[in-house]
C-alpha cells in the first residue's frame, strides 16, 4: 500500500526508491519503514521534521540538493541513532541518503532527523560521504550538533553533546572516522559543536558556511583546521587563543546553560606551585589543557608570573586568562599570550590581587592524536622592593647617624613600587 502525504507538491521519486510499499511522500524526501519499527504516522512526522529542518536550513543561507533524499526507519540493535550517507544516481549525481535506526516503534526522535538533514547539507559542498568524514569527520558531527539547535531549539540536546567534549578537551580535534567506534572519542566530536557556536557568535553564520565552503575545495583529504581558517581569510593565532581563553568558563550566551564546565587539570590555590599533566590527559593536537588559579592565591600589589615549558617536539599556543566570576557562564577579562620558543616561555597578568580568577591553557599547534607533555610554574611576582643607598655617593647622613628628612618618603615610594611587564590584551 502506497500512503500519501499532503503536502504543497510531492517530490519526484528519488533515484534509490524505498524497498517495498511502506513509504510517505513529501516536497522534498520520501519517508520509508519498516513494519517491524515504523508506522504510517511515524514515517509522516519524520517527513514533517525533515521538512522543517530543509526550510530553516536554507533560510539561514545554507544550500543543498534538489533531488528527493530517501528516509529509511530502519531495525537495529537497541533504540536510536541515524546516519546520512550518499548514493551515486546511474547519471552520475550524488545523493543524500538518511537513515534512522530504531529498536521499537517511536524511537525516531526530532532532534535526531533534523541532525542528519544537516549532512545533507554538507555533502551539497563536500560531495560524497567518505570525502566528508575523510576531510573532516569530527566538523561535520560539530556543525551538525550546532545547526541542530536552530531548527529544534533543543538546548538540552546540544548540552548533552557539549558535555562529551568539555569533559576531555584534552583529546585531538581531528577526530577521524574511526572515533565513530570509541565511545568516547565519538561522542566527543558532536561535542565540537561548541567550536562552531563560539564561531557563530564571535565571527558570525557566515563563517560557518565559508568554513564548509572551503572544505568543498579540499574534499576527500584530511583539513588541518587552521588551514581552513586561514583559507577564509582570518588569523589563526588570535582566533585559538580567544577560543582557548572562552572555554575557561564556557563565555558563551549557551555558556550559562551547562551544568559543568570544562575539565581543570587542576586546582591552584596557594603559590608558588608548579605541575604536570597526568599522562592520561596529556594534551593532543589542537587540544586544551587548563590550570586554575583560585582568586584567593593572589595578593594585592602582585602580579601572576607562570613559566611554561613544552614538549619541544611541537609548537604550541599559551594564553594567561583572567575571568570574572568562574565555572560556564563566567566571563573573559583579559587574555595574555606566551611568547613562545622551541616550547618555552613565560607570560605575567598585572594586579593578580585576589578579585579575580586567573587560567593558564596550553594547546599544542599539531594535527596528530599523540599526547605531549609539559609542565608550568607559578609565583607571585611584582613585590615591594627596597631601594639600597648608593656607596660611592654615601648615604647623605652625618657622622652622628639618623636620616634626612626626605628618607622616610623614599621608603613609603619604594613599598608601593613594582615592577612593570609587558603584556599583550585583548
Amino acid at each position: 500500500m502506497l500512503f500519501l502525504l499532503a503536502l504543497n507538491a510531492l517530490a519526484a521519486p528519488p533515484c534509490n526508491p524505498p524497498n517495498g510499499d511502506l513509504y510517505v511522500e513529501g516536497e522534498h524526501f520520501w519517508v520509508s519503514w519498516d513494519a517491524a519499527v515504523g508506522d504510517q504516522a511515524e514515517a509522516e512526522q519524520v517527513l514533517l521534521w525533515a521538512e522543517e529542518a530543509r526550510a530553516t536550513y536554507l533560510e539561514l543561507g545554507w544550500e543543498v540538493t534538489d533531488e528527493t533524499i530517501n528516509v529509511r526507519i530502519e531495525e537495529s540493535v537497541g533504540a536510536g541513532g541515524g546516519s546520512c550517507t550518499t548514493t551515486t544516481c546511474p547519471d552520475g549525481t550524488i545523493v543524500p541518503v538518511i537513515s534512522l535506526y530504531a529498536g521499537n516503534p517511536g524511537d525516531t526522535s526530532e532532534n535526531t532527523t533534523k541532525h542528519e538533514v544537516v549532512h545533507a547539507f554538507e555533502y551539497f559542498l563536500m560531495g560524497t560521504y567518505i570525502d566528508a568524514v575523510t576531510s573532516w569527520a569530527w566538523f561535520a558531527e560539530g556543525t551538525a550538533s550546532w545547526l541542530t539547535t536552530h531548527a529544534d531549539g533543543d538546548l538540552l540536546e546540544w548540552r548533552l553533546d557539549v558535555r562529551d567534549y568539555i569533559e576531555v578537551p584534552w583529546l585531538g580535534l581531528h577526530q577521524t572516522p574511526l572515533a565513530y567506534l570509541d565511545s568516547v572519542a565519538g561522542p566527543f566530536m558532536y561535542g565540537t559543536a561548541i567550536l562552531a557556536q563560539y564561531i557563530e557568535d564571535e565571527h558570525g553564520m557566515q563563517t560557518m558556511q565559508d568554513l564548509w565552503e572551503y572544505g568543498g575545495t579540499q574534499t576527500g583529504t584530511p583539513i588541518y583546521f587552521p588551514d581552513a581558517i586561514e583559507g577564509v581569510g582570518m588569523e589563526w593565532e588570535p582566533f585559538w587563543q580567544d577560543y582557548m581563553a572562552m572555554m575557561t568558563v564556557l563565555d558563551l550566551p549557551y555558556g550559562k546553560d551547562m551544568t559543568v564546565g570544562t575539565f581543570i587539570e587542576k586546582h591552584v590555590g596557594d603559590l608558588p606551585a608548579d605541575g604536570s599533566p597526568r599522562k592520561l590527559r596529556q594534551p593532543q593536537g589542537l587540544g586544551l589543557s587548563i590550570i586554575h588559579f583560585k582568586a584567593k592565591a593572589g595578593q594585592e600589589d602582585r602580579s601572576l608570573d607562570v613559566t611554561f615549558d613544552g614538549d619541544p617536539e611541537v609548537e604550541w599556543m599559551a594564553v594567561l586568562v583572567r575571568t570574572k566570576k568562574t565555572g560556564p557562564g563566567g566571563k573573559v577579562k583579559e587574555i595574555v599570550p606566551f611568547d613562545l620558543e622551541d616550547g618555552s616561555g613565560d607570560a605575567s597578568l598585572d594586579a593578580f590581587d585576589g578579585a579575580n580568577d586567573a587560567y593558564l591553557v596550553v594547546s599544542p599547534q599539531s594535527q596528530d592524536l599523540d599526547p605531549h607533555d609539559y609542565s608550568w610554574s607559578a609565583e607571585l611576582g611584582g613585590g615591594p622592593e627596597l631601594v639600597e643607598p648608593d656607596e660611592d655617593k654615601g648615604c647623605g647622613c652625618d657622622s652622628a647617624g639618623g636620616s634626612p628628612a626626605w628618607f622616610p618618603m623614599l621608603l613609603l615610594f619604594a613599598a608601593g613600587a613594582r615592577r612593570n611587564r609587558p603584556r599583550v590584551s585583548h
